[in-house]
């Protein structure tokens, strides 16, 4: 369980500082702000979809962070 926190948190933190990443991440977020800010009232599609795709942007940061978080988790644990 140890080394998989610390894998996943690895890959996480190279994910993270992986500028070309989070470069297209910020170009998808972007994209998708302006569809859903510059739609017709009547385009709930385009609207939805858009809010899906940043829902979806924001779970994948919270799971990168989720994972760098159980590495500090385990650090303190490790140190008492």
């Amino acid at each position: 369980m140890t080394t998989e926190i610390r894998i996943k948190a690895n890959e996480a933190r190279r994910l993270k500082n992986d500028t070309a990443f989070e470069q297209f991440v910020q170009e998808v977020r972007d994209e998708q702000h302006r569809l859903f800010a510059g739609s017709e009232v009547s385009d709930v599609d385009t609207r939805e979809n858009a809010h899906s795709i940043l829902r979806a942007l924001n779970q994948i940061e919270f799971i990168l962070n989720a994972a760098l978080a159980a590495e500090v988790i385990l650090d303190r644990k490790e140190r008492k």
